[in-house]
């Protein structure tokens, strides 16, 4: 079976894996023996999340282990913890007539969720459920999510890696991109350290960027520049 995306956490020892028969199992990360499977999405499972909540709702509190599923129409909250048999907490879409699809570039800090479409990039607050914003100007309408922080955001196409400054909604910075493995589901691309987009601070703005898969196999890194 098809396996598009895979995350894990090891104070819990599990595993969680999204494929294209339309499940998330989980998995005992130390015995490799699946514990369960998920099932409700009607079509592939392109991106799983597991992550600590860290804010409290009716539904969830601050230290809760949350799982996020996404398929092409919707994104599904899953309690998980020690007890893994758990149901469906809530199911998010951006259209009910299912117009609108979702890109496999999901981002979730335990107090947003953040998820790209063919339109732009929708926000959603983890406490209410409520959809915060949509960013969606023209520039940013084919572009996937690389990376969401409190100040910036980082994006791609097929040709740029671009910086957004999440006050304004605008783009203000992009850099070419090598000739990378292209892949429909973006998964030819992996974030770097994350800390400057909720703002720079003089310090994090060193190591890795990104990184990217090459035709003939290698690895591409981006590095910021010595001394910012």
């Amino acid at each position: 079976m098809l396996v598009f995306s895979v995350d894990y956490n090891d104070e819990l020892d599990i595993l969680v894996s999204g494929s294209a028969d339309f499940t998330v199992k989980v998995w005992a990360l130390s015995a490799g023996t699946c514990l369960n499977t998920l099932t409700g999405h009607t079509e592939w499972v392109t991106k799983v999340v597991l992550q600590k909540c860290k804010v409290k709702s009716l539904l969830h509190s601050p230290g809760d282990y949350i799982l996020l599923s996404a398929d092409k129409y919707e994104i599904k909250i899953w309690p998980i913890g020690r007890e893994i048999n758990c149901k469906c907490l809530k199911t998010l879409s951006v259209s009910e007539d299912r117009s609108i699809c979702l890109q496999p570039r999901l981002h979730f800090d335990g107090k947003y969720i953040v998820c790209s479409s063919a339109l732009g990039l929708y926000q959603w607050d983890f406490a209410s459920y409520d959809i915060l914003r949509v960013i969606k100007t023209p520039e940013i309408a084919n572009l996937a999510l690389l990376g969401f922080g409190d100040v910036f955001a980082l994006l791609f196409d097929n040709r740029y890696l671009y910086i957004m400054d999440l006050r304004t909604e605008s783009l203000i910075s992009r850099w070419p991109l090598p000739e990378y493995r292209k892949s429909k589901r973006g998964s030819s691309f992996l974030a770097g350290e994350a800390s400057w987009l909720n703002g720079l601070d003089g310090h994090n703005d060193t190591g890795l960027v990104f990184a990217t898969s090459m035709p003939d196999h290698s690895i591409h890194l981006v590095l910021w520049k010595e001394h910012g």
